[in-house]
């Protein structure tokens, strides 16, 4: 890291000055002082003696017992699928829909208010909220749209319900395949069903939007407008990347019109990954605002529909432990071959058998290659054998886990609303306890990022800070927390949310706390999280945004 030598200067560009300023690397925030040069930080002083740093064209911004503290920095997102279906223009949300039949008739009305639209597309909805918790069939969407493609996708984004027209549109038959990834239903008589699940579904979604250039960069732009005002000044943008497979071009010009106000880390597929190709984009793109970190795998699926890898059977379907969604034996060629070359990967995992088999193939390659500190992160853990706990911090393995998905798992009575379905319904009480393990994981020695999965739930990084220090719903349910022993502290989850995600992309040299040399990426918040709450902590907005030294946002 370059060394930094401001300690004489007399006339910073921008100081900070607080009551509570929270740098990341003690357990409370310190009333104190923070002076920024260029896009770095200047110096932090604790106490008396920030105003030294102050001339006479010095921004002074007074916070007073609002808390300032890092940028926040999401370390799981898919934002070039998010960006479209933050738009109403493209698609619309199901969320609300009561029964197959209204999701239906809520994909005829925005069809019939977009006439423009190629395809008619959904997203959220929510069938384990039905009385009948049958998905749609094409028959049934055809006998309501028929004339163009309509695809209705589950709220877990593994799911979809399309009719006849979106099948003819990808070119898919009877006699077509399942992936490797992902299932194509069909019916006793081997017809279509227009529901596919997985890897099967990715064909659709990747398809619905291919709009004019123009229109990806108004999209983009007003989504990393959303994301200036929560307060991300980073992201972790992991495959697949949805709509549009290569970004950065947009992404670039963007920068250059200074409407990029988040860093963006990208992890392309490694189903992709050619060794000098790959290295020349690293290369490329090492150190600025776009990085290339490493690459993406799913290796199995998710619990509400019983595609997620488990040990043993699921309580909830005994006939099944679920599977993998790649096959394991080419995947692990390709993922060894990366951590040969030096690549970290980032892989999805959220059945406990899947978490293991990806332990196991890390621990393969420290053997075959020693250590390496790749930073190489495990994707959710929502289920994880006490057994394997303590292997994260033994191979040097990070965690990135989504404590809103958990609010969502919780279903019925005292516990919520079960979006995704119930979890301890599907892995039984014994596996539930070890269910978005944090506590046991930070106790272990794993070093744990937070993110959001965007747009499966959406960016608000109050959202996962509330569970992850809660473990109750929106509506404060269960009253002590669903399993309440894996809750982590308030310190603990605002530094898996800066400094965790920055360290699981090997970026913390530069990112995740504020001292002297570090990038100004800093917010201030409306109140002092530390004080607040639990009902506070939902309503904590973001009032200044700082990235690169430039105030970004003010409320």
């Amino acid at each position: 890291m370059i060394e930094w030598r401001y300690i004489h200067m007399s006339n910073a560009a921008m100081v900070i000055r607080g009551n509570a300023i929270f740098d990341g690397t003690g357990a409370k925030p310190f009333a104190g002082g923070i002076a920024v040069e260029g896009k770095r930080i200047a110096a932090v002083v604790k106490g008396e003696g920030i105003d030294r740093y102050i001339g006479p064209d010095t921004r002074v911004i007074d916070c007073g017992d609002r808390l300032v503290m890092p940028g926040f920095n999401d370390g799981h997102t898919h934002i070039t699928q998010g960006a479209f279906l933050e738009d109403p223009d493209f698609s619309f949300c199901l969320l609300e829909s009561g029964s197959r039949e209204e999701a239906i008739q809520m994909a005829k009305e925005y069809g019939d208010s977009h006439p423009d639209n190629e395809w008619v597309f959904g997203y959220m909805m929510n069938n384990l909220l039905w009385k009948d918790q049958t998905l749609p069939t094409c028959h049934d969407i055809d006998r309501v749209i028929s004339d163009r493609p309509v695809v209705l996708q589950l709220a877990d984004m593994h799911t979809v319900a399309v009719n006849t027209c979106a099948i003819e549109k990808i070119g898919i038959t009877k006699d077509t395949k399942s992936p490797a990834d992902g299932v194509i239903e069909k019916d006793e008589k081997g017809e279509l069903t227009g529901r596919f699940y997985d890897g099967a579904s990715f064909a659709f979604t990747d398809a619905i939007c291919s709009p004019s250039d123009e229109v990806y960069m108004q999209i983009y732009e007003n989504l990393f407008d959303k994301m200036k005002k929560l307060g991300i000044t980073s992201c972790s943008l992991v495959a697949p990347y949805g709509a549009h497979d290569d970004p950065l071009p947009y992404f670039e010009k963007m920068e250059e019109k200074g409407t990029l106000t988040s860093r963006v880390m990208m992890y392309p597929n490694i189903a992709e990954y050619e060794k000098e190709s790959f290295a020349a984009l690293q290369k490329k793109y090492a150190d600025g605002k776009l990085r290339i970190r490493g690459l993406k795998q799913l290796i199995d699926g998710v619990t509400s529909v019983f595609t997620a890898y488990l040990l043993e059977p699921y309580t909830n379907d005994p006939g099944t432990c679920g599977a993998t969604s790649v096959d394991m034996k080419e995947f692990k060629k390709q993922a060894l071959e990366a951590i040969k070359d030096g690549v970290p990967l980032r892989i999805h995992t959220i059945g406990d058998r899947a978490v293991r088999e990806m332990l196991d193939i890390f621990e393969e390659g420290e053997r075959l290659y020693g250590k390496q500190n790749l930073r190489h992160v495990q994707e959710h853990l929502e289920t994880i054998h006490p057994e394997d706990i303590p292997r994260f911090a033994k191979l040097g393995i990070c965690g990135c886990m989504q404590p809103w998905h958990m609010l969502f798992d919780l279903e019925g009575g005292d516990k919520g609303n079960g979006l995704y379905g119930d979890k301890e319904a599907a892995v039984g009480s014994q596996r539930a306890k070890h269910s978005w393990p944090m506590r046991e994981l930070l106790d272990a020695g794993m070093v744990l990022s937070l993110g959001s999965d965007f747009p499966v739930v959406g960016l608000e990084p109050m959202c996962e800070i509330y569970g992850a220090v809660t473990r109750q719903t929106f509506d404060g349910k269960p009253e002590e927390g669903w399993y309440p022993e894996q809750r982590i502290t308030m310190e603990e989850a605002l530094k898996a949310y800066t400094w965790g995600s920055a360290y699981a992309e090997g970026c913390e040299q530069d990112l995740g706390i504020l001292a002297e040399g570090m990038l100004a990426d800093i917010i201030v918040l409306d109140k002092n999280l530390f004080e607040a709450k639990p009902q506070e902590i939902l309503d904590t907005k973001v009032v200044t945004t700082i990235m690169d030294g430039q105030v970004v946002y003010e409320a």
